[in-house]
């Protein structure tokens, strides 16, 4: 069942999906995952249920494994064990990492030569760790958020690609080279962008509502329901990423003074490892 979110106010989503994909089928999240996450956000779960549902499904059992062990979680010890992960992660950040998962494995498999897929993968996971590492050292609350909102905010990107094809290949090419903002060219094409569009998809996907939130509004400054370091990612663009880096650094340290700019280097240089070891991991 679709999840109706609150600051969509009257909008169908899944007739706004429909009007946008046409005919296009929306990919669904394998049985064990949609089951990992409604335990998940279950309060009368246990642990040792979350953990019974997730065991099913090896693989995502190794991914999450993996993923709360790596760089961008930087756990202050090993965890060693799907019990300790639940223990040590909590409900919530979790349930972000599943759901990062779930959407990865439900992307298209065959899709125009001009979307690669790896590089795709890699540049959400750079969104994921810069925006995860700004909030962790300005607004710790949102610092999960972040990371789920900032791998998952082009999330719509493949999906128009494939329902599209060639209509959309002048579109993302010149987002890609950096000519303008994607969801700019988009609005200019069609009407509407791949923020809009990713929102519908996580009402069908139920995703939470902070989530679709932080996803509709990763391009409005400013905006409640977007956390500054989601939307100081959302321009990335791997065509140019010197001078990408040189503004978000810039953009940062006006923002947030309390950081240094040392700092704000630091993370800039840190996160192309880690992003690439993410990637793998939920990949």
């Amino acid at each position: 069942m679709a999840t109706k979110f609150s600051f969509l106010g009257d909008v169908d989503a899944k007739a706004r999906l429909a009007e946008i994909l046409g005919n296009f089928e929306l990919p669904r999240f394998r049985k064990a995952i949609f089951e990992t996450l409604r335990r998940l956000r279950d309060p009368d779960s246990s642990n040792n249920q979350i953990s019974q549902v997730m065991s099913t499904d090896a693989d995502l059992v190794s991914r999450v494994m993996r993923t709360v062990n790596s760089t961008a979680y930087a756990p202050r010890c090993p965890i060693t064990s799907l019990d300790h992960a639940i223990a040590m992660m909590g409900n919530s950040a979790l349930e972000r990492i599943v759901m990062c998962i779930g959407a990865r494995a439900t992307m298209p498999s065959k899709l125009p030569a001009y979307l690669i897929l790896k590089d795709f993968w890699k540049t959400a996971g750079k969104r994921a760790v810069l925006a995860k590492e700004v909030a962790d050292a300005t607004m710790p609350a949102k610092a999960n958020l972040s990371f789920s909102a900032g791998f998952l905010q082009d999330i719509s990107v493949p999906l128009i690609a494939a329902s599209r094809g060639d209509a959309y290949s002048a579109v993302y090419t010149a987002g890609a080279k950096g000519e303008a903002e994607l969801h700019l060219l988009e609005k200019e094409a069609f009407g509407w962008d791949h923020a809009e569009l990713g929102t519908m998809v996580c009402s069908e996907w139920d995703m939470p509502e902070d989530l679709a939130g932080a996803i509709m509004h990763q391009n409005t400054p400013d905006s409640a329901l977007c956390p500054a370091p989601v939307a100081y990612v959302s321009s990335l663009c791997e065509s140019h990423p010197e001078s990408w880096n040189e503004d978000f650094t810039r953009i940062v340290k006006d923002k947030h003074p309390e950081l240094s700019e040392e700092r704000i280097r630091e993370i800039v240089a840190q996160c192309g490892a880690k992003a690439d070891e993410l990637a793998k991991m939920l990949g």
